[in-house]
């Protein structure tokens, strides 16, 4: 059999925690009060041997049954009247007082020795008796006259002390050191207070998943915009990078004759004296009309003629929107491809081809942008490897 909640209440009584051991009690209705304990006592025996009494004049309070007997046949009056026989004087007021007020019968109780409270009680009395006697014959007593008067005044003083805290210990009743326990509801009460909270949280429950199918179809509905339009954004600069390079390549066809795509179409062109085709001339604008040398009817090529992958862009651009047009991801095409272009902006292969048709005022400016696009080439090339 569990004994851990009488177990912590004794440990209450032991310390003499009284408002400790009410808040219990109050918590733990079903704390059985008189169950005998390993020790064979109950905790109303344990509270009569504490020297501070209220403890046990709260189990008394609370229903402690006095009558229950311990091991040896002893309730709690034998067990008061012991501590008195032992010299306690103060516990007949203070404690078997009050047990006898709760229940007379008591006093009449045999333990297993066949002693009752009463023989305990007339000894104890006895034993006062003489205590006093022997106190007023001694010398003491006749060297200070009053002290028979000062101890019985304090003995009066004492027992006056008492009653008065016995009727103020109540004022703890009604303490807020613990949650009142509620009263018992019935089981009509509890279903209808049960199906309102059931109903209260479904409605709820519906109101916060409406809610939520509406917030959810919104961010759907925005993602999928989102999405969309991240697509054609893609699409866009897809089709504008692919124009580009198609413009780039197809002017690369025009200076270079072939040259600036995957493959060299005609890569004898000692000089790069290339006649112009059907296309070039239907695109040729009058400001390349008046660079056309009258001599050898030339087209000469200043440094906006050049087909730069990116017009008035630096070295490091352009050769970033070179590398773009094939895929990284396959090493064999994306270094043939380097290598075509490595090969195109050479250079040296640059002045084979257009050397001899340059503008004299361009040339400079036009080589040392060639050399630096060429370096970019080499080190993307190195890059890939």
């Amino acid at each position: 059999m569990s004994f851990r909640r009488e177990l912590r209440a004794l440990r209450y009584i032991q310390k003499g925690d009284v408002l400790r051991l009410k808040s219990y009690i109050r918590r733990h209705r079903h704390l059985q009060l008189d169950q005998p304990l390993p020790s064979g006592q109950s905790l109303l025996h344990t509270a009569c041997l504490m020297p501070d009494n209220a403890c046990a004049l709260l189990l008394l309070r609370k229903g402690a049954d006095p009558l229950q007997c311990d091991a040896a046949g002893n309730n709690a009056l034998h067990v008061a009247a012991q501590e008195m026989e032992k010299g306690e004087w103060r516990v007949y007021t203070d404690l078997c007082v009050p047990i006898l007020k709760h229940c007379p019968q008591a006093i009449d109780v045999p333990n297993k020795q066949g002693t009752t409270p009463r023989q305990i009680l007339r000894r104890a009395e006895d034993l006062m008796e003489r205590h006093m006697i022997e106190k007023e014959s001694s010398p003491e007593a006749y060297t200070n006259p009053s002290s028979k008067e000062t101890t019985e005044w304090r003995e009066k003083l004492l027992a006056e002390s008492m009653d008065e805290y016995q009727e103020l210990y109540g004022q703890y009743d009604d303490d807020d050191y613990v949650d009142s326990v509620p009263e018992t509801e019935s089981f009509e009460s509890w279903a209808d207070r049960i199906y309102r909270e059931y109903h209260a949280r479904n409605c709820r429950y519906d109101n916060t998943s409406v809610k939520t199918k509406v917030v959810t179809l919104q961010d759907t509905s925005r993602l999928v915009g989102e999405r969309r339009y991240q697509e054609r954004k893609e699409q866009m600069e897809r089709e504008l990078h692919q124009a580009k390079s198609d413009r780039y390549h197809r002017k690369c066809q025009e200076v270079f004759g072939g040259a600036g795509t995957s493959h060299e179409a005609g890569s004898k062109h000692g000089t790069g004296n290339v006649e112009p085709t059907e296309k070039s001339c239907d695109m040729t604008d009058n400001d390349s009309a008046h660079n056309t040398d009258t001599r050898t009817g030339i087209r000469m090529l200043s440094y906006k003629d050049i087909p730069w992958p990116v017009q008035g862009g630096t070295a490091e651009q352009m050769a970033r929107f070179i590398a773009a047009g094939a895929d990284s991801s396959d090493i064999t095409s994306y270094k043939r491809y380097l290598r075509a272009q490595r090969v195109t902006w050479h250079p040296d292969r640059f002045m084979q081809r257009c050397g001899a048709r340059l503008l004299a005022k361009d040339r400079v400016r036009v080589l040392e942008t060639v050399t630096s696009l060429s370096q970019e080439l080499n080190r993307l090339a190195e890059l890939a490897k």
